[in-house]
């Protein structure tokens, strides 16, 4: 940034001033500049410059005081450079000046838990973090150090009935959710199960059927939201059900349901419950024609027989 850029974003020195300054030396005057005056400026302009650098420096600490992360993408997540999964790059991360990095860190070191070795090391690397300052990194380690001992006992864990944990890292890292990756534990190994691609940018809520053979998964962008069940064990899926129900509605009620090329739909799912070991139930509010129109309505899904049903709310109660 050019010196009067920098001096017009702090805002310290007025318009005429900053021009004087510009083409001081530069054009003729009709009327001579007194020596003083040129001192006057000089220091005015010295004055500012070191305010403004300043100022500027301490922004730019106090910006990054907190970590604030909107999206991970996944260069962020291996703090450069990318290459295969390297525990000792996130061990060492770990005395980073920089609460990103470390924060990261923290998380990633939960994918060393098939080694003993490395396994071991990160746990005592992991325990002073547990009394960091910052709330983030202090649930962090809390939630790593649980992985890692295998002890299991935190809420953001999901124990399944064929014995698997499911569970995503970075719980509630975005003011909008968790990563969107599910990591899986099945008979002591860890794997990444799968992972949702955009819009899908965000895992909000994973909830098991009571006898927690399918898992409902919730997930967002800052735009939209959408719902999706899986049998775990089978690897069975169903369609995602805020946009099926979008869908199948807009057929009922003869409205133009056109599907955005970004498959964004501006639409939302609340009160998400079980009925039954099978069937998904929850409260729809359906986008149409953009957001002009909004429908709100019942969805029902069974999974077993792949069957949507959709209600007016009105309709319903």
């Amino acid at each position: 940034m050019k010196r009067e850029e920098l001096y017009r974003e702090i805002g310290l020195i007025d318009e005429n001033l900053i021009e004087a300054a510009e083409h001081s030396g530069t054009e003729k005057r009709k009327k001579s500049i007194s020596k003083k005056w040129v001192v006057l400026v000089a220091c005015l302009i010295l004055y500012s410059s070191t305010a403004s650098a300043l100022l500027a420096t301490e922004y730019y600490k106090n910006q990054n005081s907190e970590p604030y992360i909107r999206y991970l993408r996944a260069e962020d997540m291996e703090l450069v450079p990318v290459t295969q999964y390297d525990a000792e790059k996130f061990l060492h991360a770990l005395k980073s000046d920089n609460e990103e990095h470390v924060y990261i860190a923290i998380n990633r070191l939960v994918e060393c838990f098939n080694n003993q070795k490395l396994r071991e090391k990160a746990l005592k690397e992991l325990q002073p973090f547990l009394e960091n300052d910052n709330q983030k990194i202090a649930d962090s380690a809390a939630f790593a150090i649980d992985i890692l001992s295998k002890s299991y006992r935190s809420p953001y864990i999901f124990k399944l009935a064929d014995g698997s944990i499911l569970f995503t890292l970075f719980n509630n890292y975005s003011d909008y959710g968790s990563q969107n990756v599910l990591w899986r534990i099945k008979d002591n190994v860890l794997k990444e199960y799968s992972s949702f691609s955009p819009p899908s940018m965000y895992i909000t809520d994973i909830i098991p059927s009571p006898n927690k053979k399918l898992v409902a998964i919730v997930t967002c962008s800052n735009k939209s939201e959408f719902v999706q069940i899986i049998n775990i064990e089978e690897g069975m899926t169903s369609p995602e059900l805020v946009e099926s129900a979008r869908v199948k509605y807009g057929a009922q009620k003869e409205l133009d349901t056109w599907i955005r090329t970004d498959y964004e739909n501006y639409s939302y799912a609340d009160k998400i419950v079980w009925k039954d070991n099978d069937t998904l139930e929850f409260e729809g509010s359906l986008a149409y024609q953009d957001t002009a129109i909004i429908e709100n309505v019942t969805v029902a899904y069974q999974f077993s027989k792949k069957v949507i049903e959709v209600k007016g709310l009105s309709e319903s109660r």
